[in-house]
C-alpha cells in the first residue's frame, strides 16, 4: 500500500471519529486539498503534515505511526517498539552528535552540492600531500581519478586557509 493511501484512510478515520468537518481542518489546508488527501489523489509536505496533525488534534508522530501501521498492517505498538530500538541504536552509535553537527542554532549547516566527501579518503589525500606527493602520484597511489584528487586537494586548500595554515 502506498503511504498516501494509508494517510487517506487514517485521515478519514480521525476526521470521522472526532466528528471534524473539512472546515475545521482548513488551517492545515483547503477543503479541496483535504478531500483530495482523503481520496489519496495528492501528497503533502512535512510542514503541511504537521499542520494537519495539529488540526486533527493528534501528535504528528502518532499520526505517522497510524499511517505506517495501516500501510504495513502492523500494530502501532510494534512500530513504536521498533522505532524506540532504532533510536536507541542511533544514539548508542553516536548519531545524535552527528545530528547536532548538522545545525547551527535552528539553521541547517550549509553543504555544497553533490555527494559529500568521504572524510577517510580526504584524510588519505591530506597525508600523501603532506608527504610531498603530487596530485597525479596520489591518484595512482589511492586508485582515485585525477579529478577526484584535484577536488579533494582544493577542499584541503580551502580548509587550510580557513584554519590559517
Amino acid at each position: 500500500m502506498q503511504l498516501k493511501i494509508a494517510l487517506a484512510g487514517v485521515l478519514r478515520a480521525l476526521r470521522l471519529h472526532r466528528r471534524l468537518r473539512y472546515e475545521s481542518l482548513s488551517d492545515a489546508s483547503g477543503r479541496s486539498k483535504i478531500s483530495a488527501l482523503e481520496r489519496a489523489e495528492t501528497s503533502i509536505t512535512l510542514e503541511k503534515f504537521e499542520s494537519l496533525a495539529e488540526s486533527l488534534q493528534i501528535d504528528p508522530v502518532a499520526l505517522m505511526v497510524l499511517c505506517m501501521s495501516a500501510r504495513h498492517g502492523v500494530p502501532s505498538s510494534s512500530l513504536l517498539d521498533s522505532a524506540k530500538k532504532h533510536i536507541r541504536e542511533f544514539e548508542a552509535e553516536g548519531g545524535l552528535e552527528v545530528l547536532a553537527e548538522q545545525f547551527v542554532g535552528k539553521e541547517l549547516v550549509h553543504r555544497g552540492r553533490g555527494k559529500p566527501t568521504d572524510p577517510d579518503k580526504l584524510e588519505a589525500v591530506r597525508e600523501l600531500r603532506d608527504k610531498g606527493m603530487t596530485q597525479a602520484e596520489i591518484a595512482r597511489e589511492l586508485g582515485f581519478s585525477a579529478t577526484v584528487v584535484n577536488r579533494m586537494w582544493k577542499r584541503l586548500l580551502d580548509q587550510d586557509s580557513q584554519n590559517g595554515k
